[in-house]
């Protein structure tokens, strides 16, 4: 096992050869490296279809068959890569950072059962048979979580995904701040992303989230503490949420992002708490048949927010109802 150079390619962009000849890419395609805490790469592989409990996980020709399998193995900085439909609802392991999840399908779709290869080559997310409808199909537990490429379709009373932060301390601190979302569908449930205790520096880019029933990203107060802090929203798509976002957002960077049709609460980044502002919200496309600047209306901000956005009767300058 080492490095393998191709096209005289740097150490930097070199591959990994792992197990059964596999080549894990030493840095990911943002640049960032995908390498365990002894310095080597290590991933896992989970196939829904073709996979199998006895298999090692370490290839695709010997795939796991659930993610949870992947889950007990992965060690920090470690990737799963997953293809097919998971059906589970789980907890990221404890004292287990910076692990990327990524689906093998060109785009996150949902299944296709017909031919059986269309439920092979996809990556879905959802609930089981017979789903806990309150638990959320995965709640991130730890710094630096990555998921990419992922279709969810959640629970009827919970998120797709939620980051979790408590009163713990040291070892025994459980925090999902510092998550990421990358090119990701959430596509049914109750909420898309849940922060619940004060999670920040939280990354979501270039995903789409339509047809929540509670909020496309949900603030629950929860036993941690602090703020959901510096976040980040670059290029997404939200569209008949029945509501998007209500949270004390601080040092937020909201950009071209489009808000077509959802519902009550549109874009509220004060959510009446004094801690909240200092926010960049522009350069992002509101509907304004659902999204009201008005001082009673439906998207709010801060006196030291900075907006500017385009309404389909134009470009909105300054700041909305606070």
């Amino acid at each position: 096992m080492g490095i393998t150079h191709f096209g005289g390619l740097s150490a930097a962009e070199g591959y990994y050869v792992g197990a059964a000849g596999s080549e894990v890419p030493l840095f990911d395609k943002y640049g960032n490296p995908s390498y365990g805490p002894n310095g080597v790469t290590q991933a896992y592989y989970v196939d829904t279809v073709n996979g199998a409990a006895t298999n090692d996980g370490k290839s695709w020709t010997n795939p796991f068959s659930t993610m949870a399998l992947a889950f007990a193995a992965i060690q920090s900085g470690g990737r799963i890569f997953f293809r097919g439909k998971v059906v589970e609802q789980l907890t990221t392991p404890v004292e287990v950072f910076d692990v990327t999840v990524t689906g093998v399908g060109n785009r996150p779709r949902h299944i296709d059962g017909t031919p059986k290869a269309g439920s092979q080559s996809t990556a879905m997310w959802t609930t089981p048979a017979v789903p806990v409808t309150t638990t959320p199909l995965v709640k991130v537990i730890q710094q630096g979580w990555r998921f990419e490429n992922i279709l969810f379709a959640g629970p009827t009373a919970a998120a797709c995904v939620q980051l979790y932060h408590d009163l713990g301390e040291g070892d025994d601190e459980r925090d999902g701040s510092h998550a990421e979302f990358w090119n990701c569908r959430f596509a049914s449930g109750q909420d898309g992303i849940e922060q619940s205790g004060g999670c920040g520096h939280v990354g979501i880019y270039n995903c789409f989230i339509t047809s929540m029933t509670g909020y496309a990203i949900k603030n629950t107060t929860g036993v941690g503490y602090g703020y959901p802090i510096r976040w980040e929203l670059l290029g997404n798509r939200f569209l008949d949420n029945a509501n998007v976002l209500k949270m004390p957002c601080q040092n937020w960077v909201v950009k071209y992002n489009s808000f077509i049709e959802n519902g009550t609460e549109v874009f509220d980044t004060d959510d009446g708490d004094a801690e909240s502002g200092e926010n960049i919200i522009v350069d992002n496309y509101f509907n304004i048949a659902k999204a009201s600047f008005d001082p009673t209306g439906n998207v709010v901000g801060n006196t030291d927010d900075v907006w500017s956005n385009i309404l389909t009767d134009g470009r909105e300058e300054g700041i909305p109802a606070d």
